[in-house]
């Protein structure tokens, strides 16, 4: 009903255009649902929309468009409001429309068929030095449900991890799992505190043992010189000596170890994002952008190539400058110190043109809330080399707090102190921890209740909405009801109860919010629209009985419970959980 008035309104509105000789106006018709069925079961403010570009009161051009709208069956009556809003009533029959285009539709109810266009979502993108854990939990979920969203909205999405694989923490990480690897064979190696210390070094140093037994173990003499390097380790040049040691004592041995914990540490972070429900298809390695080929500059210095030529770039003490200061950003930013190593800003601009270059109609980072100075810069740095930084999307996700029995739960990387992703979904389950991570709009605080999540009740709001898709369930196996029974013999008159009329309305609002949601970068929307549909059913099933003896409505409401239950179980999809037949 919602598209047939719209179709309606665009035929009437293109006609004014046309006629009014002021050329191309751009516009977009939307309705929302009234919640006062006074004014209505729709309203539109098109006319105030269009009454500038129109030169027209806005009320009057209400008025005339109300008058040119046509009534039937199904439009009942169309009345101005206000300063000129439009408000549509519609025959309480009509509603039920909804229905038939669920059945019909099933799984894709919701979905737009049209493509498009193409977008490229980076997310979670930890640093390979250590298994993911709580703190990664939020923006992995958002990344994985905002592709789902935006499939499902008609984009092709290419989810993408780039992986820091280039810079000093991999070298801190390298000699972590050596010193560990070193302590099969002798006592006196201890373990720098300035290295990762978590049990997971431990493992991949056993590994790297069985696989090269004694390959990378110390000479007599070379164990005496590392143990005065060990027994100072204070601050962060300490491990810097220590990393140095190790690639003067094992030469190619350093590489190799170093690719060898970034193998296991990667297979341990996509083995537990699939746990989680997330699967990215691409995988950009950092340490690609500075790889020259056939006598091409790597991306890196093409990057910065691209700044120069365009006069943004500048030397000063031995170091190249970007003029990012000129682009709305703080400051001018280093691209390449004097002693000629790159920084951590050099690759983001090269990884950045590289995204640019695969010609995609939108691009979107997934960050960290402490990542917000970052974008001035990157977005500074893509217009000084001409690309159009309207396609550059960036959503921020705030931290996440776990708490548990009321307290929050603190954590450290480096120390290995921290909750794994996987303990968390061994905990409350993956689909409870996608859910909670998600239930919230990403620049909003999260207090993760590790015992809600855990609760089976209404309080907990997944097991609220899987609750009504069960209890749905539960209702057709007492009656028997055959789900792959259409609507032609259904009399979808009889659902006029106020609640049924409030559930087809609500249903009728899926496709629109998916687009939405999708738009906006808002996959949370989708756990709010899910829980008022949950909370719609169950007062309606808490009011209503549903095997009866008038077999003709028992049928009707029997439909009406299958629509409820393919719009919670689509909406669920797109959160990548499920939808249980009983609990």
């Amino acid at each position: 009903m919602q598209q047939k008035i719209i179709n309606q309104l665009t035929l009437i509105v293109d006609e004014l255009i046309k006629s009014s000789d002021v050329g191309d106006v751009n516009y977009k018709i939307r309705l929302q649902e009234n919640k006062d069925k006074e004014h209505g079961d729709y309203a539109s403010n098109i006319a105030m929309m269009l009454a500038k570009d129109l030169s027209e009161n806005p009320k009057n051009l209400a008025e005339q468009i109300s008058k040119d709208f046509p009534l039937d069956d199904e439009v009942l009556r169309v009345e101005v409001a206000g300063p000129g809003f439009i408000n549509f009533f519609v025959s309480e029959a009509t509603h039920a429309e909804i229905l038939k285009n669920i059945d019909a539709e099933k799984e894709k109810y919701g979905h737009n068929k049209k493509k498009v266009g193409k977008v490229l979502i980076e997310y979670v993108s930890s640093n390979p030095t250590g298994p993911l854990h709580v703190g990664h939990g939020r923006g992995a979920v958002f990344g994985s449900v905002l592709a789902s969203l935006l499939k499902a909205a008609g984009h092709k999405v290419d989810e993408e991890y780039y992986v820091n694989d280039y810079g000093r923490q991999m070298s801190i990480l390298s000699v972590s799992v050596w010193l560990r690897y070193l302590q099969n064979s002798s006592k006196n190696i201890s373990m720098s505190p300035l290295g990762y210390q978590g049990d997971y070094i431990k493992l991949i140093a056993q590994e790297l043992f069985k696989e090269n037994k004694d390959k990378y173990l110390l000479s007599d003499n070379d164990r005496d010189n590392i143990l005065p390097i060990l027994e100072l380790q204070e601050d962060e040049k300490d491990i810097d000596s220590l990393i140095s040691f190790m690639q003067k004592t094992l030469g190619e041995g350093f590489s190799e170890i170093r690719s060898f914990a970034l193998d296991n540490m990667l297979n341990i972070i996509k083995s537990d994002l699939i746990n989680f429900g997330v699967e990215h298809n691409l995988w950009f390695f950092e340490s690609s952008l500075y790889i020259e080929e056939k006598g091409k500059p790597s991306k890196v210095d093409k990057g910065i190539s691209d700044l120069s030529s365009n006069d943004f770039v500048y030397e000063k003490d031995g170091a190249i400058w970007f003029k990012s200061s000129k682009l709305k950003d703080d400051k001018d930013r280093v691209l390449q110190r004097s002693n000629g190593d790159h920084t951590y800003f050099s690759s983001d601009v090269a990884y950045h043109l590289d995204k640019y270059n695969r010609s995609y109609d939108r691009i979107i980072n997934i960050w960290g809330s402490d990542h917000h100075g970052y974008l001035p810069r990157v977005r500074a740095a893509m217009e000084a080399s001409g690309r159009d930084t309207n396609k550059l999307e960036v959503v921020f996700i705030q931290f996440a707090n776990l708490v548990r029995n009321g307290e929050k739960i603190s954590m450290s990387t480096r120390s290995g102190d921290f909750i794994t992703l996987n303990e968390l979904m061994n905990e409350v389950t993956a689909e409870a921890a996608r859910f909670f991570y998600i239930n919230r709009k990403a620049d909003q605080h999260l207090e993760f209740d590790l015992e809600l999540a855990k609760e089976q009740s209404k309080d907990n709001p997944l097991y609220y909405i899987q609750y009504a898709h069960a209890r749905i369930c539960s209702v057709f196996n007492k009656v028997e009801y055959d789900l792959e029974e259409g609507h032609e013999k259904v009399d979808l008159s009889l659902l006029i109860a106020e609640k049924e009329i409030e559930i087809q309305k609500h249903l009728a609002t899926f496709p629109a919010l998916i687009e939405k949601a999708a738009k906006s970068n808002d996959p949370h929307l989708i756990c709010y629209y899910l829980k008022d549909l949950a909370s719609l059913f169950h007062s309606y099933y808490n009011n209503e009985k549903f095997i009866i003896e008038d077999s003709s409505l028992m049928i009707s409401r029997m439909f009406l419970l299958k629509g409820v239950k393919q719009v919670i179980f689509n909406g669920l999809e797109i959160l990548g959980v499920s939808s249980p037949e009983a609990m």
